[in-house]
């Protein structure tokens, strides 16, 4: 994650570690030339829709009424099954760019709303606003009719893609210098978030770490404390500085210098330098022990953050703890096309050999109470890294109660 770039303070809360850092064995993507899966059964008049989907190696979701029948059969063990509501809520999460978009679960179609006029358009990416052809008025009145009564799903949100807009709990963006995740494209890109107002306890926590970034990329004869352009702009996550980054970051401070065990029990190399060569391994690693230490956590500290984060910052709230999830899995989308569009230095490749981790030891902290936390590595044969991370958040999204597993055909 990174070095301290937030407010200071004293901690005033460390909950406990769950009993296990790395939580379930990660669901492994196979093939196989199963049974078709069948469409979704339409929902019943007043039921809230659900939607079956999966995650791919660079985490982007694709719905199972999209996908092809061959590729139903491939993934066929792959799909889970969410509220679309709940759905909305995870997609959105960490993102700053705004968003006109209206969702039917049922088709997997969306349509761009102006909210303003009432009116819907065919959603179209290569228009103004995304507004394609507008839906003659018998079309409008059913798609606002669905629109009520939850059939159809509203996945708008504010464009807050801007230095000067407040950061929010979970936000993701790169660090002190604009991105363009398309680099000949100006309309991608995102806006820095460091420097930018906050009225919480906050800290742009790099995800791999910062300074794992600059190891990557300094170049000879730079100083050592040099940061690269890789380091500002390198992919955040806003989470409270002193309950989430200070607390449970590994890779905070003199963490990085830890020497971990890699698969074959040597302890030669620092964190720093592990995530430096393995940074989607790293990836997985922060972000599946921030969101395990964070679960059912309630983050927001009354004599630092501003009332109107208090719901926001509780874990659990399941709107809030599905925004966080979402925020990391932006996150990792984000890290895996910037190291495919701008170069091996940046974010990370999906499709590195995989490592998962284990806890191999843990030290109660002494000056700042911090519990110090070794890792043992082991290799995952037949995975990628990007489908360890996909594996490891769809089991989260089940096991946290969000989603439920689909069975196989």
């Amino acid at each position: 994650m990174g070095r301290l770039k937030g407010l200071s303070s004293k901690p005033s809360f460390s909950p406990s570690l769950s009993p296990s850092s790395q939580g379930p064995a990660p669901k492994r993507q196979r093939t196989s030339q199963g049974a078709q899966v069948p469409n979704l059964t339409p929902a019943a008049p007043n039921t809230p829709p659900r939607v079956q989907v999966r995650l791919d190696e660079r985490h982007k979701f694709h719905q199972q009424t999209l996908d092809s029948p061959d590729t139903r059969k491939q993934h066929k063990n792959d799909y889970f099954e969410m509220d679309a509501a709940q759905f909305a809520t995870l997609k959105n999460g960490g993102k700053r760019t705004g968003s006109n978009k209206a969702w039917d679960p049922a088709t997997g179609k969306n349509y761009a709303y102006d909210k303003q006029s009432g009116q819907f358009f065919e959603f179209d990416k290569t228009k103004p606003g995304n507004k394609g052809a507008p839906l003659d008025p018998q079309q409008n009145a059913a798609l606002k009719q669905s629109l009520d009564n939850g059939t159809l799903v509203d996945r708008s949100r504010p464009d807050r893609n801007s230095t000067s807009e407040p950061v929010r709990p979970g936000d993701v963006g790169p660090y002190e210098k604009n991105l363009r995740v398309r680099p000949n494209d100006p309309s991608s890109e995102l806006k820095h978030v460091s420097g930018t107002p906050a009225d919480w306890n906050t800290n742009r926590d790099h995800v791999p770490s910062g300074e794992s970034l600059n190891k990557r990329n300094r170049l000879p004869g730079q100083a050592a404390d040099a940061k690269t352009d890789a380091y500002k702009e390198g992919v955040t996550v806003a989470i409270p500085d002193d309950r989430a980054h200070k607390a449970h970051s590994l890779t905070y401070g003199s963490r990085q210098k830890y020497k971990d065990a890699d698969p074959t029990g040597n302890r030669t190399t620092t964190r720093v330098d592990h995530d430096a060569s393995h940074p989607a391994s790293a990836f997985h690693r922060d972000s599946h022990h921030l969101l395990n230490t964070t679960q059912n956590q309630n983050l927001f500290n009354p004599g630092k953050d501003a009332a109107t984060h208090q719901n926001r910052l509780d874990m659990t709230q399941p709107d809030s703890r599905l925004g966080l999830i979402g925020s990391y899995r932006y996150a990792g989308s984000v890290n895996t096309k910037i190291n495919q569009n701008i170069g091996p230095g940046r974010g990370y490749d999906p499709s590195a050999p995989a490592e998962a981790f284990t806890p191999s030891a843990t030290a109660p902290g002494a000056k700042r109470k911090y519990d110090k936390i070794d890792v043992t590595y082991q290799n995952v044969p037949n995975q990628t890294q990007g489908q360890v991370i996909s594996n490891s958040l769809r089991d989260r999204l089940i096991n946290e109660g969000f989603a439920q597993d689909v069975p196989t055909i």
